[in-house]
């Protein structure tokens, strides 16, 4: 029989193996981080606005990690797809989401969509804001928000916006103008911006919020005008272009990208990826490619994020219940 000192040497001997594959080596792995390709996942197809804050982003980390950063597509369900796949992604910092409002405003919108928002996701940063520009035909005779309601207010049956979609942020920022001035406006959906857009030059619509980057093209062929913005200051894009909160106070509407990591993601690990993002954000390549999607780079730290994006989530849950959106 074993003499019980040399029993209890070998136990103890055991525990301290455990502590040390518990916390020792995953620590020493974790310092290592990233030892492989990262990939960003995007819900939206290549070439949009999103995706295009991607690529910068992903060039940036790439150099700030010394590893490589890959953006990868899965389109589909307004980008709930790829939401879902990253939220079961391990928790290790290789698979990553970029992501804008239609993240949380799903959340809001639809049930069973496919991830938790609030329990499968560890937010890492911001990553750019950009107001949303308010647009009208050409031939239109309102200048800005305040003869715009008056308009539809005279006119029989109000006026008619357009949006890329139901709960698309262009749909809750008109919906949001509507509660701020009480004027009768009738929402349009359409399957994309491009088609929006087309069909208010044309006259068929009146109105309609867009982001920078999907209406640019037709604001520089001038077949749609601009007639204010949704920051609380003037974009420096349009320096002569009120903000619809210079006649409603406090009418803020961004539209934002945020990097996401799948929840359980260590600390450590997120903080290092935050810390990435501010010094990509601050490489003035980086910050001028972002301003060509109508983006203004911005990092926020761990927390501040995690309180933005939880007063996004409110927000629009309040508006989407407010107003009876429906999903299509």
């Amino acid at each position: 029989m074993l003499p019980k000192v040399f029993l209890l040497a070998c136990r103890t001997t055991a525990l301290c193996l455990v502590a040390l594959l518990a916390c020792g080596w995953p620590a020493q792995s974790r310092a290592d981080y990233p030892d492989r390709s990262i990939v960003i996942m995007v819900g939206f197809a290549p070439g949009g606005g999103t995706d295009t804050v991607a690529r910068v982003l992903a060039r940036e980390l790439g150099s700030q990690l010394k590893q490589s950063v890959v953006v990868e597509n899965k389109p589909g369900a307004a980008g709930a797809i790829a939401a879902a796949q990253v939220s079961r992604a391990p928790a290790d910092g290789y698979t990553l989401l970029l992501s804008d409002p239609a993240f949380v405003v799903n959340t809001a919108l639809t049930d069973n969509i496919g991830y938790d928002l609030k329990n499968g996701f560890a937010p890492v940063s911001t990553v750019t804001m950009s107001p949303l520009v308010l647009v009208v035909p050409p031939s239109s005779k309102a200048s800005n928000v305040a003869n715009l309601s008056t308009i539809a207010s005279q006119q029989p049956g109000g006026l008619n916006f357009a949006s890329s979609g139901v709960g698309t942020t262009p749909h809750l920022a008109a919906e949001m103008l509507r509660f701020a001035t009480n004027a009768p406006f009738t929402h349009v959906p359409y399957k994309s911006t491009a088609l929006a857009m087309t069909d208010l030059a044309a006259g068929q619509l009146d109105f309609s919020f867009a982001t920078i980057a999907s209406a640019k093209p037709f604001i520089q062929k001038n077949s749609v005008r601009v007639i204010a913005t949704t920051g609380l200051k003037r974009s420096s894009l349009f320096p002569d272009i009120p903000t619809v909160a210079e006649r409603f106070p406090n009418f803020e509407v961004q539209f934002w990208t945020g990097l996401f990591a799948p929840a359980g993601t260590p600390p450590d690990i997120v903080n290092r990826l935050n810390s990435a993002v501010k010094a990509a954000l601050s490489n003035p390549e980086a910050i001028k490619s972002l301003e060509q999607t109508g983006g203004i780079a911005t990092h926020l730290s761990v927390e501040k994020s995690t309180q933005f994006f939880d007063s996004e989530l409110q927000r629009w849950t309040a508006l989407i219940q407010k107003a009876k959106i429906k999903p299509e």
